[in-house]
């Protein structure tokens, strides 16, 4: 039986791998407009609720549009229109909502961040790593690796890797979600184009709101652990040790572990004590 650190860190792993491939460019076959169309609305309701998102609406809505597109092939215009064809209507490259232009600096802190955790992006995504489906794959791993770390009763480590996915989605999603959502809605409604990529980002606006303050989030910012019915092996508040051995592999992967700081409990000495026996 998976413990709840592990099975949310799963589901919030389905719930991103979902995502990505909805971002990623669209397949050419019959096949991939049926999971467009069904499966994945389908398991994003399921994650959800799983979760405790308040997603029915927007999926409800994904659901409802995506039901009104013919063919593959128009929904590949569709993506081809938004985010491809010139005067590009929606940059699909987030960063440039947080930079201004391509490949800034946050672009470029986050393709550390991939090359940290050793991430090389799926063949289908063929554009510039800062993409909506990317980060979205991205993110995935990371709760990926969390999960099995939690399921192998490396609660230290799962809650490392834990810290790194919310550090990503503080640090990008949460400042581009709310622009490219915008540009979306705006191109949908003066385009007259099908809203299906607009309610796509609606979910994840109402996930990256959902996820920052769903209290397990809280839970793992403060150091606790929801343990399954029964269980007699309390984890309780991190020590100062917990603490400084978080931030220490942050540190060593060259990741920010500033957030780690920030928790009550946090002590310098301690954390240079670690570092110095490495």
């Amino acid at each position: 039986m998976l413990n709840s650190i592990a099975a949310t860190a799963f589901a919030k792993r389905d719930f991103w791998l979902c995502l990505a491939r909805a971002f990623a460019p669209p397949g050419t076959d019959d096949a991939y407009l049926h999971a467009f169309q069904t499966d994945l609305p389908d398991d994003l309701a399921a994650i959800a609720e799983e979760l405790g998102l308040q997603l029915g609406e927007g999926t409800a809505a994904f659901r409802a549009a995506a039901s009104q597109l013919r063919d593959p092939l128009a929904l590949q215009k569709l993506y081809a229109a938004l985010f491809l064809t010139p005067p590009t209507p929606v940059m699909v490259n987030t960063c440039f909502y947080i930079d201004g232009g391509l490949q800034g600096a946050a672009a470029q802190a986050l393709e550390k961040s991939y090359a940290a955790h050793g991430f090389e992006r799926h063949d289908h995504f063929r554009d510039l790593n800062d993409t909506v489906g990317v980060q979205a794959d991205f993110l995935a791993l990371l709760y990926e690796q969390a999960g099995q770390k939690a399921q192998g009763g490396e609660d230290i480590n799962a809650r490392a890797y834990l810290s790194q996915a919310d550090q990503i989605i503080t640090d990008y999603l949460c400042r581009w979600i709310t622009p490219f959502l915008r540009d979306l809605e705006t191109a949908s409604r003066n385009h007259g184009v099908n809203p299906v990529y607009a309610h796509l980002a609606r979910i994840i606006w109402l996930a990256v709101e959902g996820l920052t303050a769903a209290p397990e989030m809280a839970e793992i910012k403060a150091g606790l652990a929801t343990l399954p019915a029964g269980s007699a092996r309390g984890v309780g508040a991190l020590t100062a040790s917990d603490l400084a051995e978080i931030a220490f592999m942050l540190d060593r992967d060259g990741l920010a572990w500033d957030h780690v700081a920030a928790n009550d409990g946090w002590d310098q000495d301690v954390f240079e004590a670690r570092r110095a026996n490495c």
